[in-house]
């Protein structure tokens, strides 16, 4: 079940209410209602000590309880408190046999390594799935009894391990856990700067402040320790102490030693040094030499630094338990300080010069004694390197910080990365030449940019590049472009594309290196618009990796080219692309890559209409995608699978895998989430209705940065679509007024500048709201938009999302809002053959209404037939499909033809105009 950590004795006491409280969020965990308790207080104050009292509860009940403590500052390995927790009796599953690195192992490097060119996503898709496993883990522990799991010293985390738990805090809600972490909110040294109020933020956390015992409660602690506890003499200890139940512990712990009534200070730096006086010299090197090597230590490091066997260290040990000083650790032969204050008081008492000597054994005892398996102990190693660093002589530290923050990048990490190398600047500063600077800071930015910390990561990396540009280094220039990301900020990927021409300028570059910076170069333009530009730029930068036999360099530049030939017009290129990259994946080995040639093949194909393809292709995405587990390629699968269900007509199945995406997205905290959602919820509703669809109630929940009023249209990318959206919604609402006013703020068509993916979704929604409202012009504009992609369909040229049928669809219903009724019937008497062909099944239905509504305008020799049967055929599907709005206007098609043929319509031709709108709404 898991243990109660021990190192406290007797009684509790003046924490009643802060038990009762705590008891009170267990059960409600219990009940299902999972959250995290942030107990906060000084040192000393008993936060772990009301972290045992309130485990000793649920595991008399028989409810799992797991502890794993922070221990040193700046020590831990990369997620080093969840290798911890996760190692626990309680959370280990019966099938992991194995325990501590091995285990760690199992949850981190089942995911496959990036490789090649996989670039920042594949490192954040590796993350999220190690975040999943962890939370799978821990709710698989909690099942059928659930989970108390106790993060002690949360402060002394690595950063990484506070952006995990800040993970698994969002999903608690729901589950039988609770989270209890006690954290040091003014403790020096705090790596997790911002972690409180993130996590104080959240809506599953609750915090309890502790404070000092009322003088009461000292008395109390007096009498248990055999000491007079009157009124006064209590009164006396608590002003000393402030009710610091540690400090009043240590004060009792000595005057019972003295045996007599008068007062000492009750600073810990004087009782330590008193009872360390009293040690035996073994023991006191033992202690003085531990207190250096951390709060938590391995006796083998101690005796290696002291160079005795451990076996001589076993009877200091003992007596060093004895007084107090130490108390087992939470391994096997590891050990700790009764706590982190008489530590800091013990290794104050040591000179400079000595404290900065034993740094330098111990990171020495460390190489020694974990040679040949030291990656998880180079973080420990640098804190030690840095300490007994001076002025002149910081080489070794600066080794060490940058060695241990490859390890954490390498671990996923980030955090733990950039804290790293920002130390290793640190203490280099003024040191270390400009080359390793210069490195240094490019291995930051890189770290800053797969942490989230965009702007860090473009200061860092923008600045190597000003000097690079002053030195006239091409080759640094090079690598500065290769670590700086396109955004869609027109500020940012100029500043990139200046480098990589400046880096460009000269002909000393690699061969693949230059290729790689021309592909940087490409993607940029493509952000910034220049289409064109980047056209020629992708397609040299993959002739040159196709000759160089660079295989990172042909992966950058097939992206690359991808990404500049994803207008309408590239299909048949990508096509190639698609091919190419999944041989380069096969001749790499990596699945990433394969997930990306996948993802490529099936947009051309629903660019192409060959649906029946597209779902043999999802079998092998599948394959695909179950060797990568995690939310990001699972995410990828769910988006496609939805955009074909919406395709074919399956409109349940294609919202209900909607929400699943956008679940998955919401989990991750990734930016799109509401807009992939919203995409496939706003196509079904044009055919089963926006309410039913599930669009109306997902855009209550619409972003702040997404609401039509602050979205800037003239940005490019995907940004007319929320004012498109929320114009057919209103429209579907019955208030053309307000959809007016949506289409308004989308601005003048003739300015969108939709990315050259998107640029087929943007046309066909913004026609669908042109046609609803009359905009002859842009209606006009918008057709001719289409034109020259006859036999193309709508879809994205990159990503999932959209399906709006063979172009000829929009064209028609263009022409026919245009009063072009010849050309609209051909047109739409073509979509409703090749829906039929590839089996969009909603598509033939709308195309075939459509084409009735045309007919029945015209009203030439044959129409009233062919409309009839058209109507009745696309009956017999709507029904079927659900498209409520469809059978509607079908129904007040036939009424009308009807009324016609008895030659008695019941409605005006202005009237049946406004019937047909109401019903296509």
């Amino acid at each position: 079940m898991g243990g109660v950590r021990g190192g406290s004795s007797g009684p509790m006491v003046g924490r009643d209410r802060e038990l009762a409280r705590v008891t009170g969020f267990l059960d409600d965990a219990l009940a299902g209602r999972g959250c995290l308790v942030l107990c906060t207080g000084e040192a000393g104050i008993g936060k772990t000590r009301l972290a045992e009292e309130v485990a000793a509860s649920p595991a008399a009940r028989g409810v799992p309880v797991a502890w794993a403590r922070a221990a040193d500052r700046d020590s831990l390995p990369p997620y080093g408190l969840w290798q911890l927790a996760l190692d626990e009796p309680a959370v280990r599953g019966t099938g992991d046999g194995q325990s501590g690195v091995g285990l760690w192992s199992r949850v981190f490097g089942d995911a496959e390594r990036p490789a090649l060119a996989d670039g920042a996503d594949s490192g954040s898709a590796q993350r999220f799935a190690m975040f999943a496993e962890v939370r799978r883990r821990l709710a698989q522990a909690a099942r059928p009894s659930g989970l108390l799991l106790v993060l002690d010293d949360l402060q002394w985390a690595d950063e990484a391990s506070a952006v995990l738990l800040a993970d698994v805090v969002r999903q608690l809600r729901g589950t039988l856990i609770l989270v209890l972490a006690t954290y040091r909110e003014s403790a020096a040294g705090d790596t997790s700067a911002g972690l409180l109020p993130r996590l104080s933020a959240d809506a599953n956390t609750e915090r309890v402040d502790l404070g000092g015992l009322p003088a009461g409660a000292v008395g109390d602690m007096l009498l248990a320790a055999g000491l007079p506890a009157s009124a006064e003499a209590a009164g006396v200890v608590h002003s000393e102490t402030g009710g610091n139940p540690f400090l009043v512990r240590e004060l009792a712990r000595m005057l019972a030693e003295q045996r007599r009534g008068g007062l000492v200070p009750g600073r810990v730096a004087e009782v330590t040094a008193h009872r360390l006086a009293q040690l035996p010299d073994r023991a006191r090197e033992l202690v003085q030499t531990a207190a250096v090597a951390g709060n938590s230590f391995s006796a083998g490091v101690v005796a290696r630094i002291l160079d005795v066997p451990v076996l001589a260290l076993l009877g200091p040990l003992d007596e060093c338990q004895a007084a107090g000083f130490l108390v087992a650790g939470d391994r096997p032969g590891d050990h700790r300080f009764s706590h982190a204050l008489v530590r800091s008081a013990v290794a104050a008492g040591l000179s400079a010069a000595e404290q900065r000597r034993l740094h330098a054994a111990a990171a020495d005892a460390i190489e020694a004694l974990y040679e040949g398996r030291l990656e998880l102990h180079l973080a420990e190693v640098a804190r030690h390197r840095v300490e007994a660093s001076l002025p002149g002589d910081r080489a070794e530290a600066v080794a060490a910080c940058e060695a241990a923050a490859g390890v954490a990048a390498e671990s996923l990490a980030f955090e733990e990365a950039v804290r790293l190398y920002r130390q290793a600047l640190s203490v280099g500063e003024g040191e270390i030449g400009e080359n390793d600077r210069s490195r240094l800071e490019l291995a930051l930015a890189e770290a800053l940019h797969r942490s989230g910390d965009l702007p860090g990561s473009q200061q860092t990396a923008a600045g190597v590049g000003r000097r690079a540009e002053r030195r006239r280094d091409r080759g640094l220039l090079a690598r500065t472009a290769l670590v700086m990301e396109a955004t869609g900020v027109p500020e940012w990927d100029g500043e990139i594309c200046r480098i990589c021409e400046q880096a460009l300028a000269g002909d000393d570059l690699p061969d693949g290196l230059r290729t790689r910076v021309s592909s940087r170069y490409a993607q940029a333009l493509v952000y910034r618009g220049e289409y064109d530009r980047a056209g020629q730029v992708s397609r040299d930068a993959l002739a040159a990796a196709g000759s160089a036999g660079d295989p990172v360099a042909l992966v950058d530049a097939l992206r690359a080219r991808q990404l500049a030939c994803c207008a309408p017009d590239g299909v048949a290129e990508r096509a190639v692309l698609a091919s190419r990259m999944l041989e380069a994946a096969d001749a790499a080995g990596s699945t990433w890559l394969e997930l990306w040639g996948r993802l490529w093949r099936i947009d051309t194909l629903f660019e192409t209409g060959q649906l029946r393809s597209v779902r043999r292709e999802l079998a092998d995405l599948e394959s695909c995608v179950e060797r990568l587990p995690g939310p990001l390629a699972q995410l990828h699968f769910l988006m496609y699978s939805a955009t074909l269900a919406l395709a074919t007509g399956r409109f349940t199945e294609a919202t209900q895998l909607a929400w699943q995406a956008y679940k998955v997205f919401s989990d991750m905290g990734h930016p799109v989430a509401f807009g992939g959602c919203s995409a496939i919820l706003g196509q079904a509703g044009l055919h089963i209705g926006f309410g039913r669809s599930g669009l109306i109630e997902l855009w209550d929940q619409i972003p702040a940065h997404l609401r039509v009023e602050d979205v800037d249209t003239t940005r490019g990318v995907a940004t007319v679509f929320p004012a498109l959206t929320l114009a057919l919604i209103r429209l579907h609402q019955g208030d053309r007024a307000a959809a007016e006013a949506a289409y308004a703020l989308a601005g003048p068509v003739r300015s969108w500048t939709p990315s050259p993916a998107l640029r087929m979704a943007a046309w066909a929604h913004g026609l669908a709201v042109a046609i609803r409202l009359g905009q002859m012009a842009d209606i006009e504009f918008l057709a001719a938009r289409f034109e020259p992609f006859r036999g193309h369909h709508v879809a994205n040229g990159a990503g999932p999302g959209t399906y709006m049928g063979p172009v000829e669809l929009p064209l028609g219903q263009a022409a026919a809002a245009l009063g072009q009724l010849d050309p609209a019937i051909e047109d739409l008497r073509t979509a409703a053959s090749i829906c039929d062909t590839n089996g969009t099944r909603g598509y033939a239905v709308q195309a075939r209404v459509e084409l009735a509504a045309a007919l029945t305008r015209r009203q030439a020799p044959g129409d009233r037939d062919e409309a009839l049967a058209a109507l009745a055929a696309a009956a017999r599907e709507a029904g079927q499909l659900g498209m409520v709005p469809f059978t509607e206007w079908i129904g007040q098609l036939q009424a009308q033809l009807r009324a016609a043929a008895a030659g008695d319509s019941p409605l005006s031709p202005r009237e049946l105009e406004v019937a047909r709108l109401v019903g296509r709404d």
